[in-house]
């Protein structure tokens, strides 16, 4: 077993020990049974450089869903999405180089299935969820707390470190004054294939910690063992991430990395830093760095991003916003919308 999953199962361990501690039993919230959520991101844009095409417009993500919660144990919720899903293919040789390929992509907005879940709370404080799940690495509450998805994903979903669900079962411990601990296993094939030929399973671990007031940290692992058809005999995925957000200000810093990513003898890794401030019920400032050591088809990758946000209403966001990558050297001007219901 890898040293870094090793420590990381043990910080797991004294977690699940606080965390059993308290038997505090959760508040119940009103039940809205029949939910239809729709999230509508798109933009503007200018490229700087001469990279081509140098402006246009994009849509981002166009996003339905639809939630139904009989009483306080049971909840189901089913979401699609569109996006891109026939991009970065990669082949490598028997040496693990990367070779050149050439596929037909189809169209840059295809809708998928991107979340069925099964959710029974069979206890105040537990809860089992079956189907396809949204990925704890790096969707459920980085994302959150970077609250701009609408402008640009979080790092690791940018960069291609983690698949954003998965199919599977979770099994998740709450605790009111402590947080949250999940234990899972799913596919590690990702939400646009079943099981692959070798049947093999990740198992993950996530621990959110929330006992400071304002104060959030999280740790997360994912490990895969392979059957020795591949180069590498396992991989491994991991996470740390903390955040403070009070009235007005949002801070969080992120660290990720990855061991044998795509079962080959390959280590990505990366740094994500934001924050964000209030200066008026409506107007936001906003920041983010993300240092990329590697990843799928990047290399010592630099990106920085500021902008300026309106909200004229609580469905409705907008943000003018500027983003440099080196040392590639691409800089952008970006006019971006945001709108949920």
């Amino acid at each position: 077993m890898p040293a870094k999953l090793r420590l990381f199962l043990g910080l797991m361990g004294i977690a699940i020990l606080n965390f059993a501690q308290t038997d505090t039993t959760l508040v119940s919230k009103p039940i809205e049974k029949h939910k239809v959520f729709a999230h509508i991101f798109t933009a503007a844009y200018y490229n700087f450089e001469s990279k081509k095409p140098n402006a246009g417009f994009e849509l981002a993500t166009g996003l339905l869903g639809y939630q139904y919660q009989k009483n306080d144990q049971l909840k189901l919720t089913i979401m699609y999405d569109v996006t891109r899903t026939t991009n970065a293919i990669l082949v490598n040789d028997s040496n693990g180089t990367i070779q050149t390929v050439n596929y037909f992509e189809g169209s840059k907005y295809t809708a998928f299935l991107k979340m069925a879940e099964i959710n029974w709370a069979f206890h105040p404080q537990w809860s089992l969820a079956v189907g396809q799940l949204l990925n704890e690495q790096y969707l459920t509450l980085q994302d959150k707390f970077w609250n701009h998805r609408y402008v640009m994903v979080t790092m690791q979903e940018y960069y291609r470190m983690g698949n954003p669900a998965d199919f599977g079962f979770r099994v998740k411990y709450q605790n009111k004054k402590l947080g949250q601990i999940s234990l899972g296993a799913v596919n590690g094939d990702g939400p646009f294939k079943h099981q692959d030929n070798y049947s093999l399973v990740e198992y993950t671990a996530n621990v959110e910690w929330t006992s400071v007031p304002n104060l959030t940290i999280k740790a997360f692992t994912a490990y895969t063992p392979t059957l020795g058809q591949y180069t590498a005999d396992y991989k491994l995925a991991s996470t740390l991430f903390a955040a403070y957000r009070s009235s007005k200000l949002t801070l969080g810093i992120e660290y990720a990395w990855i061991e044998n990513a795509n079962y080959l003898n390959v280590n990505y890794s990366g740094l994500s830093g934001f924050g964000a401030y209030l200066v008026h019920p409506k107007w936001e400032v906003f920041a983010r760095y993300d240092y990329i050591d590697q990843a799928l088809n990047t290399q010592s990758e630099n990106m920085a991003l500021a902008g300026v946000q309106y909200q004229p209403e609580s469905n409705l966001v907008m943000a003018l916003n500027f983003r440099t990558f080196w040392p590639s050297q691409i800089h952008q001007l970006y006019f971006s919308f945001g709108a949920k219901f």
